[in-house]
């Protein structure tokens, strides 16, 4: 009789956790699905019967595309397809506009598109941020539905990178293509072009050891920079020179917080997470110990100070997904407390907060209880 109870008790137990598995995963496919076809419907546009873009203006004024928003876009369709949430076409509409607007003689996607008086125009230089982001949706791509030469347009994207944005003496990604040896730009090192999983999946598809080459070397840079202050934060921009790396100042490169962790370096700690390198892991951190005693804001100088007293999704929904990856060892109050960026519907008009919450949305599983 003993033994009966006992397997009925146990028949109870396993029933009671199958069922609260399947209502998380159910919890988490729904959320997921609400994120990504809300996001479709506010900054998917159609340029043509063949062609989609992201529009990174929104409800914004005039539309306009960005090559990193095209990159984000065509992650975002490569992953919901696996998840089973968007089809092929989806993706291959995305492909199609980044095919259309590539620059002269090469692979790499213009990097802004603008739409003028209906005639849209081409900005003929280009951002590597962005080509990275293509050349890894295709890559996922091809993952998801082999066949359709995503791989082969992957690689040749890959080598078009090497051989038009990387500074060959520093071992590290350039800013864009207009960052060659003759600009002074070619020293720079824009932090959240440090993409580990990135160039170990351009190894794997190339054969090129040089990417591991520069993975190791950018992630040695990152490392330096988070050696320098406590917090472990690195700036949106630093000088590279004879191995030594130091945080550009104000204005120095693009805007006036070029050497605080701002717009730029906000997307580090989910381009880290996404590796299991354990220099990345490392970084990564060493900058969730801060956010945990500090809390979030969206942006600080790099001995800690808030910029703003706000937050911000795209600076929590990064910090979300790296927290939520080294899950206990000490960082679940992070996870916990950047929750509240899945608590409401995405912005309209700040293609940057949606993306990266969308984003954070499909590459996380743990998204239980979060459903309203």
């Amino acid at each position: 009789m003993k033994v009966k109870n006992l397997i009925l008790i146990l028949g109870t137990i396993i029933a009671y956790l199958g069922i609260i598995g399947y209502v998380r995963m159910s919890n988490d496919r729904t959320l997921e699905e609400r994120y990504y076809h809300e996001w479709r419907e506010d900054y998917i546009k159609n340029k043509n019967q063949n062609e989609q873009y992201v529009n990174a203006a929104g409800e914004k004024g005039p539309s306009f595309a960005l090559s990193e928003a095209q990159g984000y876009g065509m992650l975002l369709a490569a992953k919901a397809g696996e998840k089973h949430l968007g089809s092929r076409i989806d993706f291959q509409k995305l492909d199609n506009y980044y095919l259309a607007h590539r620059l002269t003689n090469s692979n790499l996607m213009s990097w802004r598109q603008k739409d003028r008086k209906n005639i849209w125009r081409d900005n003929p230089v280009s951002a590597s941020d962005g080509d990275i982001m293509i050349a890894q949706a295709l890559l996922h791509a091809n993952r998801v539905w082999p066949g359709h030469g995503y791989k082969s347009q992957a690689v040749n994207l890959i080598n078009d990178i090497k051989r038009l944005e990387i500074n060959q003496k520093a071992k590290m990604v350039t800013v864009g293509n207009w960052a060659n040896k003759d600009s002074r730009f070619y020293n720079v090192l824009r932090t959240s072009d440090v993409m580990p999983k990135a160039f170990e999946e351009f190894y794997q598809a190339t054969g090129d050891r040089e990417w591991l080459t520069i993975k190791s070397k950018m992630l040695n840079y990152l490392q330096k920079l988070s050696k320098k202050h406590d917090t472990g934060l690195v700036p949106d921009f630093a000088w590279v020179s004879n191995n030594y790396v130091k945080p550009a100042k104000a204005n120095e490169v693009a805007t006036n917080d070029d050497g605080h962790y701002s717009a730029n370096a906000c997307r580090v700690p989910m381009l880290l997470a996404e590796s299991n390198d354990k220099n990345a892991a490392q970084v990564v951190k060493k900058m969730l110990k801060f956010f945990k005693k500090k809390g979030t804001s969206a942006g600080f100088t790099l001995k800690g100070k808030k910029l703003h007293y706000y937050q911000s999704a795209s600076f929590s929904a990064p910090i979300f997904v790296a927290a939520n990856k080294y899950r206990n060892q000490g960082y679940d109050t992070l996870v916990e407390q950047e929750k509240y960026i899945f608590s409401r519907s995405l912005p309209k008009d700040n293609y940057y907060d949606a993306t990266l919450t969308t984003l954070a949305a499909l590459n996380t599983n743990e998204l239980t209880g979060l459903e309203k």
